[in-house]
């Protein structure tokens, strides 16, 4: 009797890890159609303000807004310049750009100076 209740725990135990994982799947594949469809309004940038309440740049046919988001209630609380936007973003991706590295002689050659000079004083 205990073999078999044993064996019945072990197929429920199965069968729910199963519908777990055939439910994340379909909610993965799910997120991908929905937010393709959305174009018309983008979230630029994001910035917490507490566990419940965030700041947001939000791009809505084209029209800048600064927004605020909390559990309670969204608001827009400015319209945003476009200009002004648009060179806040470059300045935004220029920082997180991936510097322009040097060849690898140029590397060696800095590092041999900053150890000879290092050795002279």
């Amino acid at each position: 009797m205990s073999g078999q209740m044993f064996l019945s725990v072990i197929k429920t135990i199965v069968v729910l890890l199963m519908i777990i994982a055939l439910a994340n799947i379909s909610l993965k594949l799910g997120n991908k159609y929905i937010t393709k469809h959305n174009k018309i309004i983008k979230i630029v940038e994001r910035v917490s303000v507490s566990n419940n309440s965030s700041l947001c740049i939000v791009d809505i046919c084209g029209s800048y807004y600064l927004m605020s988001f909390s559990g309670n209630d969204n608001k827009i609380l400015k319209d945003l310049d476009e200009e002004k936007v648009q060179e806040i973003l470059a300045e935004i991706q220029k920082e997180q750009s991936i510097p322009n590295y040097m060849n690898l002689s140029e590397i060696k050659a800095k590092t041999h100076n900053f150890f000879e000079m290092r050795k002279k004083s």
